[in-house]
């Protein structure tokens, strides 16, 4: 399993601004990316930062889906101003409770 996660750095209206966007626009769209698993959205209001974790099945997946996570990066940049930031992981192990 794979891992993406995208920082998200911005002032706390933007950070707002970021939240319901990936509600109303990130969330509907991502959906339909296959091989998919599980997304995350995280938010430090504090620190004006948001995370998404996306959990992929392979690394074909993950790689499959980086032109549409391009485009939605550009939208997210364009309408809340922040800087957006992508890594990725391999998932050596979990635990699920």
């Amino acid at each position: 399993m794979f891992a993406r996660i995208g920082t998200w750095q911005g002032s706390a209206e933007e950070l707002e601004r970021w939240i319901q966007r990936s509600r109303a626009e990130v969330k509907p769209s991502i959906v339909k990316d296959p091989g998919l698993t599980a997304a995350y959205w995280l938010a430090d209001r504090e620190a004006g930062k948001g995370l998404i974790v996306t959990l992929w099945e392979s690394a074909e997946a993950m790689r499959a889906s980086e032109e549409a996570r391009l485009a939605r990066q550009a939208a997210t940049t364009a309408s809340t101003g922040a800087r957006v930031t992508t890594e990725r992981f391999e998932i050596v192990d979990s635990l699920v409770m």
